[in-house]
């Protein structure tokens, strides 16, 4: 039987619509007992008199349509059959019952069959070999793509690589929340993972403009999974599958469906179930694993100084040799390297616990030239995954009740609860610059609130004497959970559910036979993302003595200590660096720094020495650790959409080619989305702020707090990662489309949406597409169409996932900053960044014309059994709904930077700007442009020294690390915009040719896409993509969020034969090479390691792949077996690496050669 099959509605003009309706019963009555199905095939009967069309035809019937899309068309055919069976199926693309296929929408049909040669165990495995999908999200992610993603474990479909906001998903025709979650690009879309694989029917692709009939989203196009509704009998299937590079299985499934009818089969009920299991992978089972380049180290301690803060410490802190290797590579390269700059320090019980990569090292392999790192490390692979792992349990049905000839009621459920297990290795990490206070710091402003001074702390680990540092600092890398242990990781949970009913059936208006469908459809999403994290409060406390769940400090959290002109240079240290965030909080360093129990009366230092290791005196307790650290819903989300449909369809009456017809009808939608953030984000804490001014000193010291902060994050993983929300968008629509057969052998689809979206506006949605067949043998088709996207509720309401990016700043340019030189792009240098999102209110729709013209060739004679096709294709985006541009998002600082740039008043020394490096009253020291360039020349070093002040071109939403002389970023804020258009265009091609002998039956096939173009042109993307001045993404490797890469060839070859119980299945898998666009720039960065650009490559290579499958099917009577075994990906292809460890995941699986076997038992 053919794995692909389509509407099929062929008549000879000279039989009358009452014969040939008549042979397609009997097509029907072979296949369903009469006396069980008999009301239902009246009702189908009379829906099939309505919608007869005429097309003149002098063979039997025209039995061949579309070709697959699904990824290597395999199209597997039964040797039992010497005649593809046809099967009325309505099709994606049109809501007129009855259309025939080669209408002129281009729409593709993976179905069961083929889904089953292909190997696959989840939808999703389906959809990743669509030669049209290209860039969507998988859960087949793990150490490479980031823990922390909200997404972990979801699948969807990125039609075209225009997002997965731009393609529609159904569900039997009618649409299904999206996942709870918004991506850093602000990607929003179904979770295939949720659809059980044996509930599923087909899948249909339409590849066009879809939002005249389906409304907003179906930008790219439209996905329809079908779920097998009419099964009647019973299956149990059982599925395993394996890594060749991990040994044993690694993935299993089992489940069953069972369908029955009674009441003459009126009534219908099919219920299935489903268990599906993947266990977590191990990175080093990855195919591309290669111990040599392939590392991954963790910190062990928490000792990390940024800067000291005083010029006396423990110099066996200080690795000198790592020290001058650093010196003089920051010289050589122009980079400050006097005094302190440069400095590698490292904790010395590193090395001599082991040494020589073994439990404990120092490792420099790798690391960027002049950024040598003294970080004490051990060998974290063992909690590093390939993939992730994945326990889902699926349940699903459908009910269905046929009342006369003219009324049948249906509906269908799913609910899917799955839990991703995420990588993990123990530790709870901040991401702020904390101060470690010196030893004789602590309690140094007790005796301003009467607390005699009483000395360091006998057990203080950063005492010299004890081992410590000596001296306070301040830095990052505070971690608990080290060494590490292997962990269970931590879980994602999500859960979908899905119901639909509705009643259809036929009635009489306007002297017209008319079908109705009036149905309701509800769903929902849920996702729950634990990790785990350090509280600030207790934290702050605890780094400096006055940690522990028994500690009350006896000092005071209001003095006002930024009063002593000591600590006065410390006050960036205390900013709000972007909303809801501070480094640290005035309260707790007021109580470290007026108290006098450090360490005593229940109070305890948290030790980031490796002497908690070795001193029992020193460790730190549990229940310390225990009561810094939480475990906290980094997401808790929900998403709701109720959606009520009512369509009717009908004649309109005769027109030259056949029977005109119609279909109108009315859609309301209600979509919620809320949140629920943990009390350690939401309320938080709410330190202070400011105090009062002008109060001479001491008096300084007390004077009163005017302001606090409010909602300020007590989490230190993360701000404004987590809301408490609650949002609701109502949309109403109404849409009408005609099929009007105007000419003989032409058929003309017109259709009008009008959706109006409550917060956003409205947008009418027209198409118009028109079909015509020549000669019998060939379909010409083409289409135009409007199509529009409203943006996410999450996007407009919320904020987009926090990520990370590297741009070309003119600012980190210190010649630039000096003066020297303009703040363009032509003086940029390469700086990374974490980003986070924004709320824009004010987003508009993005709307796209998309153009489609193409033909079908299926020839008769000798040449019968070869299908040919082809579709060009266009799509012109305009408003699109992005992150803003993260080049864009520094253009306010430049500006800034601009206004100051000219007045020498405004300069102070590059090397001073350091904590540890500043002047007597703490501020960086000034100095004259004019006068260093008269004295030293100016081009010489001491001028290049001399830099415009950083405190006075700070903006909103743009966060450099503070005190240091690089302007390193840190964190830049990039809200979501309506940026510019996209054009994009390529060439689908199809073809496929079936053949029987006296060996089999035999199918070839070829699928096969090119990308064009993938022209870009966006405000703030002036340098072109990845800086290069490129802006067509087609065949290079995309630029970020803005475009995944797009291979620009992709395609699929297939195979099989068929003979009796036996049937093979070959696939080839072609993906193209593209361009590297970085690299460049990487091999050009004077901080690139020489070690690192011997793996850098320029281009990707291109990649191919080959699946093979076997199937025997045994009858045993009342019931039968199918036995499958496989292998997929048989040559392990090696994983294109573009970097010593990089590949980009949404292209290519990391898993190499893998073996699956089942077995299908049918009764």
């Amino acid at each position: 039987m053919l794995a692909c099959r389509a509407v099929v509605v062929g008549l000879d003009v000279k039989k009358s619509k009452r014969h040939a309706m008549n042979r397609h019963n009997k097509q029907i009555k072979n296949k369903i007992h009469i006396n069980q199905h008999l009301k239902r095939v009246k009702l189908r009967k009379k829906r099939g008199e309505m919608m007869q069309k005429k097309f003149p035809s002098k063979r039997r019937g025209l039995a061949l349509a579309v070709m697959v899309a699904a990824a290597g068309a395999t199209m597997p055919l039964s040797a039992q059959q010497n005649e593809p069976e046809v099967e009325e199926v309505i099709v994606t693309g049109s809501y007129i019952r009855g259309s025939a296929l080669d209408a002129p929408s281009p729409v593709s049909v993976v179905d069961r069959d083929s889904i089953q040669a292909q190997g696959a165990s989840t939808i999703w495995d389906v959809i990743r070999n669509l030669e049209v999908n290209q860039g969507s999200d998988t859960n087949v992610e793990g150490a490479m793509a980031g823990s922390g993603s909200q997404n972990t474990g979801t699948a969807s479909v990125n039609l075209r690589n225009l997002g997965g906001n731009s393609t529609l998903t159904l569900i039997n025709g009618k649409r299904s929340t999206p996942a709870a979650v918004v991506t850093a690009s602000g990607q929003e879309s179904v979770n295939l993972n949720s659809i059980p694989l044996v509930m599923t029917e087909r899948v249909e692709v339409l590849t066009d403009g879809g939002s005249a009939l389906y409304g907003a989203d179906a930008v790219a196009g439209v996905v329809n999974i079908i779920m097998r509704t009419d099964f009647e009998g019973l299956e149990l299937y059982a599925d395993t599958n394996g890594i060749q590079e991990a040994g044993g299985t690694y993935e299993e499934t089992f489940s069953g469906i069972w369908g029955t009818n009674w009441n003459n089969g009126d009534t219908r009920l099919v219920l299935s179930g489903e268990y599906f299991e993947r266990d977590p992978q191990k990175l080093e089972h990855a195919q591309y694993f290669d111990e040599d380049r392939i590392i991954s180290n963790s910190r062990v301690g928490a000792f990390s100084v940024t800067s000291p803060l005083g010029a006396s410490f423990n110099m066996g802190y200080l690795d000198m040799p790592l020290t001058g290797q650093n010196k003089q590579e920051r010289a050589s390269i122009g980079e400050a390297a006097g005094g302190t700059r440069g400095f590698v320090y490292s904790d010395p019980l590193c090395e001599s616990s082991s040494g020589n990569f073994g439990q404990f090292y120092v490792d420099n392999r790798y690391s960027n030239f002049a950024r040598r790192s003294g970080q004490c490390s051990e060998n974290n692979m063992p909690n590093q995954f390939m993939t992730y792992g994945q326990e889902r349990y699926s349940l699903a049905g459908s009910f269905e009740h046929t009342f006369n000839d003219s009324a049948e009621f249906y509906s269908f459920f799913n609910h899917s609860d799955s839990e991703i297990t995420r990588e993990w290795d123990g530790r709870s990490f901040s991401r702020t610059l904390h101060v470690f206070w010196g030893p004789t710091a602590l309690g140094s402003l007790a005796p301003y609130i009467g607390n005699a001074p009483t000395g360091p702390a006998l057990n203080n680990p950063n005492l010299e004497s004890n081992g410590g540092f000596g001296q306070g600092w301040y830095g990052g890398g505070i971690a608990t959970g080290w060494p590490t242990g292997r962990t269970s990781g931590l879980p994602t949970d999500q859960k979908e559910s899905n119901v639909q009913a509705g009643f259809r059936g036929d009635f009489e208006g306007f002297g017209q036979d008319l079908e109705y469908d009036l149905s309701v459809a509800w769903s929902e999403s849920s996702i729950e993302q634990e990790v785990s994290t350090l509280m600030r409060d207790r934290t702050e406390l605890a780094i400096n003595g006055l940690g522990g769940p028994n500690c009350t400090p006896n000092g005071s959290s209001e003095l006002n200590f930024m009063a002593v002109p000591a600590f006065a240079p410390l006050g960036g240290l205390f900013n709000l660096v972007f909303p809801n965030y501070v480094l640290n909080t005035y309260d707790s360093q007021s109580l470290v720094l007026t108290s006098t129990n450090h360490g005593q009366d229940g109070c305890q230092f948290f030790n980031p020495f490796l002497t908690s290791l070795t001193d029992p005196n020193l460790a730190n307790s549990p229940e310390l650790i225990d009561w810094m650290d939480t475990r906290i819903n980094r997401a808790d989300k929900r998403n709701q959409l109720l959606v009520i449909d009512a369509i009717v369809n009908g004649e309109l009456g005769e027109m030259a080619g056949g029977t005109a017809a119609f279909a109108t009808g009315l859609q309301y939608r209600q979509r919620n989305a809320s949140g629920r953030a943990p009390e350690i984000n939401l309320p938080g804490i709410s330190p202070i702020k400011s105090y009062a001014q002008g109060l001479p000193f001491p008096q300084s010291l007390f004077a009163p707090v005017t302001e606090r902060y409010s909602e300020i994050t007590n989490n230190l993983e993360c701000a404004n990662c987590i809301f408490n929300f609650d949002d609701q968008r109502d949309i109403r629509s109404l849409f009408v489309e005609l099929s009007l057969p105007w000419a003989e052998n032409v058929e003309t689809q017109v259709a009008l949406r009008y959706e109006d979206y409550e917060d956003i506006g409205s947008a009418l949605s027209p198409k118009v597409a028109a079909s015509w067949r020549p000669i019998e043998e060939l379909l010409l088709r083409a289409s135009w169409s409007e199509s529009f996207r409203a943006p996410n509720i999450g996007v407009v309401n919320q904020a987009f996932e926090a990520s990370g990016t590297t741009i070309q700043d003119p600012l980190r340019n210190q010649e630039v900053r000096a003066g020297l030189l303009p703040a363009i792009n032509a003086n940029a240098i390469a700086n990374g960044s974490y980003t986070r999102g924004a709320p824009n209110p004010d987003l508009d729709p993005e709307y796209a014309d998309t153009f489609n013209i193409g033909f079908q060739w299926t020839p008769g004679g000798d040449l019968d059994g070869l299908s040919v096709g082809a579709d060009i294709w266009r799509f012109e985006v305009e408003d699109r709904v992005l992150p803003l541009v993260p080049r864009a998002a520094i253009n306010p600082e430049i500006e800034k930077f601009n206004s100051v740039v000219g007045d020498e008043n405004n300069y102070v020394l590059n090397d001073t700007l350091p904590l540890d490096s500043r002047g007597p009253d703490g501020n960086a020291v000034p100095c004259s442009p004019s006068a260093i360039a008269a004295q030293f020349g100016a081009s010489s070093d001491e001028r290049i020294n001399c830099v415009v002040n950083p405190d006075l071109y700070v903006v909103d939403g743009v966060q450099r690390l503070y005190g240091d002389e690089n302007a390193a970023l840190v964190t830049l804020i990039l809200p979501a915009v309506n940026a510019g258009t996209y054009e994009v265009q390529g060439v689908d091609f199809k073809a496929g040719y079936t053949w029987n002998n006296d060996y089999g039956t035999f199918r070839v096939g070829l699928d096969y896409t090119h990308i064009d173009e993938f022209v870009v042109d966006i405000p703030g993307l002036d340098l072109g993509l990845q800086a290069t001045g490129k802006m067509d993404a087609a065949g290079v490797d995309g630029e970020q969020n803005i475009v995944r890469p797009v291979p620009d060839n992709r395609g699929n070859i297939s195979f099989s034969w068929a003979k009796e119980n036996h049937r093979v299945s070959i696939f080839n898998r072609h993906i193209g090479s593209f361009q590297v666009l970085s690299h460049d720039d990487f091999m050009a960065n004077p901080n690139s390691a020489e070690a690192n650009k011997a793996y850098a490559k320029s281009m990707t290579d291109s990649y191919n792949t080959w699946d093979i499958q076997y199937a025997y099917t045994r009858d045993w009577g009342n019931s039968s077996s199918i036995f499958t075994v496989g292998v997929i990906d048989a040559t392990n292809e090696d994983i294109p690496l573009y970097r010593r460890q990089a590949y980009h995941s949404s292209v290519y699986d990391p898993r190499g050669r893998r073996w699956y076997a089942r077995v299908l038992w049918q009764f």
